[in-house]
């Protein structure tokens, strides 16, 4: 049974992931993402569309849990255990490729629901 009708599929939100953490999504070991100010528009409760970020393939659809304002030294083990990876100093390390300079982030933790 489809979770939300298609007809209101079209008029949700977006999010991206790059391909390879799609996996990891579906299965529920990826719970959050980490992102700057200007991807920190979503809700609690929100429901999205997440896509892969190289192909805009659609992955699933996403009910977001909590959105937290989070500085780039205090990232903890609970937000690396979010991003499914297992310790905080990778976390840093793969955040600072992306964002090199941004020391205010957003945690957005979310589930799979469809």
């Amino acid at each position: 049974m489809e979770y939300l009708e298609e007809s209101w599929c079209k008029s949700l939100d977006r999010i991206t992931f790059f391909t390879r953490l799609e996996r990891q999504i579906l299965s529920g070991k990826k719970t959050a993402t980490i992102r700057d100010k200007s991807e920190s528009h979503y809700y609690t409760g929100q429901v999205v569309e997440a896509f892969t970020h190289e192909d805009e393939r659609k992955i699933c659809i996403l009910e977001i849990v909590d959105v937290e304002n989070v500085e780039f030294e205090k990232l903890c083990r609970k937000h690396a255990k979010a991003e499914n990876l297992p310790f905080v100093f990778m976390l840093k390390w793969l955040l600072r490729k992306i964002y090199p300079t941004e020391s205010s982030l957003c945690f957005i933790s979310f589930k799979v629901v469809g």
